[in-house]
This record gives structure tokens, sequence and C-alpha cells, in this order.
């Protein structure tokens, strides 16, 4: 049979194609095209996810799935202040204690079953049933959780609870979660994944991608159908790879890289790039459990070393090394993001680098080199040597770990610097809480109440990876929760008092060093999509901003201007191309091709 000249050179440019393709790249189109049916846009991260289950899962993608896949009571707009979501409206009883929720009409879950005030009821008291460590904080004090009808849900606390319109809890549907085990929810699989949200998690690969579909039947209300058809979180294991597979156009965008790269991509053509303050930090974190179960070396209990080592700690040069200077070092645990929420912590009583003053704490603590080893140790000759874990995903911490384990040595102190993987780390910290010390991030939620909750004692082997208990912090817990004006429900100051003492206990106690706020950097096209809704509005970060504008409004700009007719500049470079490729073709055409590993 002879070879047809067309065929020849149709075969020679998917080759080159395939091999001008970076290893691991996802097999999709890197962009729509004219006449393309399906509208795909993509994510790289070189960070992967942990399950779909919201009661067990952490990871940064399994979030981003749980906001586009499930609705929420209320929302937040780009100020980040509460909006509607599944309830359209509420109001409150005079003394505080009765919500009433009106939920929307009409909205139905993505198998096509109708939502009602039937499955919030549910989840709630699910919640509330089970005491799950996931999400009880939320409900402090709330007594009763009732659906008196398909759209209207009221919610009983015994005392007021400030927390009532930021309850960042996904809502669950009943017909799915009713055949999980209350008793260990988290190990309910939740696959296929059924939300209300704009999108649906339709495939997982792990450490490859995950897959998510629009969700066509969104309410406009709530922005509406996404124009996109799928969105794919490319994964990857190497950020050298994620970065070029953005550059050779295998990826729409990158998030969360390490600072080093933002001006590389900033100078991308078509590229934006940003380097946006963000909810959350990064923390050196002290494992601090006081029991006979602790794995941890029990010396770190006494708050003297771990003030020692704050004294130590030069955040302005971590900032300058690990973040190329686009972070600000951290003080208290609240982000200045979340605004009044943080507590600005005076000058005067703020830890700076000050290795003589930490000397001296170890000093008068008791903590010697007797020895003269250079490693300080107690009365009974104990030593402060630790284990210390850094983990791969997260090249800032590890070079921010590297310089930690310097100042520490200069204070008499040793650090065994340990690299690990973030999952398989996860798990020590959750399950059995097995380490001394770590370096990690949070990105905690818009309300301050969550991040405060990890430090209370019932958190303890929870969300409390630094395993602290402390009576008054846990007392004012519950206080902060009820601190609200029942004259003005949206005034925060009553609350804000009860935050600033935790945070200031907090910042006194260091089971955290906050090292540095988050920073959100990431890099999209902006030449071949319109509709990123950035927060802030000048210099903000599209994605993972805790809304879901962006994923809604995308449009691929290459379709709009085939739609408005003209030829597209890319079809002049595919003739050529293919001209070129039959050239070499027939010269060429006995060869065999080089293997391409697809993805």
């Amino acid at each position: 049979m002879s070879r047809c000249p067309a065929a020849i050179a149709a075969f020679f440019v998917l080759s080159l194609a395939a091999l001008l393709t970076p290893a691991g790249a996802l097999a999709v189109s890197a962009s729509p095209s004219p006449g393309s049916d399906v509208i795909t846009y993509k994510i790289g991260i070189n960070q992967d996810y942990d399950g779909m289950n919201p009661f067990s899962s952490w990871s940064g993608i399994s979030w981003e799935c749980f906001r586009l896949g499930y609705d929420f009571l209320t929302w937040y707009d780009k100020d980040y202040q509460p909006t509607p979501d599944v309830a359209s409206s509420w109001e409150t009883s005079s003394d505080g204690k009765t919500w009433t929720f009106h939920i929307r009409q009409g909205m139905t879950w993505q198998d096509g079953r109708p939502l009602t005030a039937d499955d919030v009821a549910f989840t709630y008291n699910l919640i509330i049933k089970t005491q799950d460590a996931s999400y009880i904080q939320y409900l402090t004090g709330v007594t009763k959780v009732t659906a008196t009808d398909d759209t209207t849900l009221v919610i009983q606390t015994g005392a007021p609870n400030a927390c009532m319109l930021a309850l960042y809890i996904p809502i669950l549907p009943e017909h799915v979660w009713k055949k999980a085990d209350p008793n260990n929810l988290g190990s309910f699989r939740n696959w296929p994944f059924v939300g209300s949200g704009p999108f649906q998690v339709t495939e997982l690969k792990k450490s490859k991608w995950v897959k998510l579909e629009a969700n066509k039947q969104y309410p406009q209300e709530l922005g509406g159908a996404p124009t996109l058809d799928e969105v794919y979180y490319v994964i990857s294991q190497n950020t050298d790879s994620m970065i070029e597979d953005y550059r050779a156009g295998n990826v729409d965008a990158v998030v969360d890289f390490p600072a080093a790269y933002e001006k590389v991509l900033g100078g991308t053509p078509g590229t934006t790039a940003v380097a946006s303050p963000a909810i959350g930090f990064h923390e050196l974190a002290f494992n601090c459990w006081s029991s006979n179960k602790s794995k941890g070396n029990p010396l770190l209990r006494d708050a003297a070393i771990r003030q020692a080592v704050h004294w130590a700690i030069d955040k302005k040069s971590i900032n300058a090394t690990s973040m190329a200077g686009l972070a600000v070092p951290g003080t208290s645990l609240i982000s200045p993001v979340q605004g009044i929420w943080h507590w600005e912590v005076p000058q005067a009583d703020q830890y700076t680098y000050d290795p003589e003053k930490a000397k001296q704490i170890l000093e008068d603590a008791g903590y010697t080199d007797s020895d003269g080893d250079s490693i300080r140790e107690n009365a009974k000759g104990k030593k402060l040597d630790f284990r210390f874990v850094a983990l791969n995903e997260y090249p800032e911490d590890q070079a921010a770990a590297k310089m930690i384990v310097s100042w520490c040595d200069d204070i008499g102190i040793k650090l065994r610097l340990d690299q690990k993987d973030e999952g398989a780390f996860g798990d020590e910290v959750y399950d059995n809480a097995n380490y001394d010390m770590f370096i990690w991030s949070w990105g905690g939620d818009i309300d301050p109440g969550f991040m405060l909750s990890t430090f209370t004692t019932k958190q303890i082997l929870n969300w409390g990876d630094s395993q602290y208990s402390n009576p008054e912090y846990d007392k004012l817990y519950v206080e902060q929760a009820e601190a609200i004006d029942l004259a003005d429900p949206t005034d925060p100051t009553k609350r804000k008092a009860v935050t600033d003492k935790m945070q200031k206990i907090l910042y006194r106690d260091n089971p955290y060093i906050i090292l540095w706020y988050n920073v959100n950097l990431q890099a999209f096209r902006a030449d071949t999509w319109s509709g990123y809704r950035q927060i802030p509005a000048a210099g903000g970060a599209p994605f993972w901003n805790y809304l879901r504008a962006t994923y809604i409004d995308l449009k691929p700009e290459k379709i709009a201007a085939a739609e408005k007719g003209g030829t597209p500049a890319w079809v002049y470079v595919v003739v050529a191309l293919v001209v070129v490729v039959v050239i070499v073709g027939f010269v060429w055409f006995r060869r065999r091709p080089r293997a391409v590993e697809s993805a």
C-alpha cells in the first residue's frame, strides 16, 4: 500500500508537537481553538490533593474543589463581607439566639436532586451529633437546627453566636452522606462527588490531575453557568517542569510557585504575574503536648525554649532569602489581610532578632552547656536536640529551615533537619503527633474563628498540630464566639477585644512562630483569556482567593476573535509548519519516530 504525502505530513506534525511537549504535561489541548466543542482551562500546581472528603482533607487543591463544588449557607463578596449563597436572606431574634435563614428556591444537586433546607439541617446536625472536630467550632453554642419547610432553616443557640454569617461548612446532600458512618466521617469515600456548586469534580488521577466539569444549571443569582466546560488542576512533581509547561502553553496558569520565579514569569509574553497578600501564614511550630502519649520531645513544653528560638530568628533575612522580599514578616496569628481581626503587636513587645537575648533566656531557665559540646542541656543532662521537619513541596520553607538551623546552633540548640513529603508528614502530625518542630503553612478562613480554634484543647490530635492547651485560652474561645453586639450584630468591636487577647497569649507562649504572612504567587495568560476577577482588584490573585468569580467568568479570547471573523495567526504558523514538515517528511519518512510517553 502506497503512503499518502498528506498523511506523512500529518504524522510528522503530530510527532513534532509531542516532542516539543514537556514530559508529564497533561494530554489536553493547552487552550481552546475555533470550532472546539469543549473549553478547557488548566492550572499548574506542584502540590497534590489528599482526597475529596471535607471531613478529612486539608490540601489546597482539595479545598479549592470544595469551594467550587459545594455551596455554603452564606458566602463572601469581593470585600470578604457575608453575602447570600444557599441562603438568600436571613434575620435574627432580638436576643440573638434564633436565626432564620431563607433557603434559595430551585437549587439542585449535581445529580439532579433538589437541594432544600433539609440538606442544610442534616449537615449541621451531623456535625453537632458527632462533635466532629473539623467544623464543630463554627457551631459553638448551637442547640438546635430545624428545617421548618423546604425553604426555611431555623438555628437556635444557648447564647448569641457571633460567627453565624461565617459558617465555613460545605452544605452536603443528605441522600449521599446519610450513608456515611457517623463514627468515622473522615473515611467516607465521597465518590462520585455530588455537590451543588458551579463545578463538579469528575476525575482524579493521583499526582497527575484533578478534573472539574461545569455545572450548567448553576443559578444565575449566584453567577450563573460558567463559560468554561472543564478545569484541570495539573499536578507537577517538579517546579521547573511546571514553569516550563506554562511557558510552553501546556497550562494556562500556575499558582503557588516559589517567589524566585515571580520575575521570570512576569517577563513571559502575554502573562500577568501577581504577588498578592493572602490569608494565612508560614509558621515554625512546636509539639507542646503535655501527655504521656506525646511522641514529641518534652523539653519543648517549656515556653522559655520556644521564646528563645523566636528571639534567635531573623525574619527579615528569611523574607529576603526565601520570599525574594515579597512577603511581610509575621507577628500575630491572624493575617493583616483579614483586616480588623489582625492584632497589631506593639513595637516594644515584638520579638526581633536578638541572639544575645535568646541566650540569656536559656541561661535564666537553667539550660547551659556544661560539657562544652556547644549544645545546651537541662539540669538532668537532657540536651536541646530536636527533630526539625521541612516539606519537600515548599522550597521557600526549606531555605528558611536551613537558616533557622544555623541561628539555633548559635544559641546552643541543635536542630536535625529532615525533609519529608507533605502527605506523609500530615499523617504523622494528625495521627500520632510524632514530631518535635516543623515549618508548614496555613490558609485558614476569612473569619478568625477557625484558626483560633486550632489552639483549643479539643483540637489536640485534630486540627491542633501544635497540640497546645491552655484553659484560659479555651475559655476565651467560647467568649469570642458569643461576643456579639445585639444592637448591631455586624459590629465586630466586642469580639475583636477577645480575639486580640487570644492572639496575645499565643504570641507570648509561642506554640507557633509566624515567620511570614502568605503571598498568593500566581501567573496567568491575560492575552488568551479574559474574565479574571482579581482580589483585590488591583494586583490581586484570581485563584485561591476564596471566591468563585474567576472560574465562572473566564472566557477564551481566541474563540471570541474567531467568532468576530478573520484568520487567527496560529493558522498561518501551523500551515508553515506543515509545509516544512512535508519537505522533511519525504527525506526522513523511513525513520522510526522517537517514542513519546503519554501523560
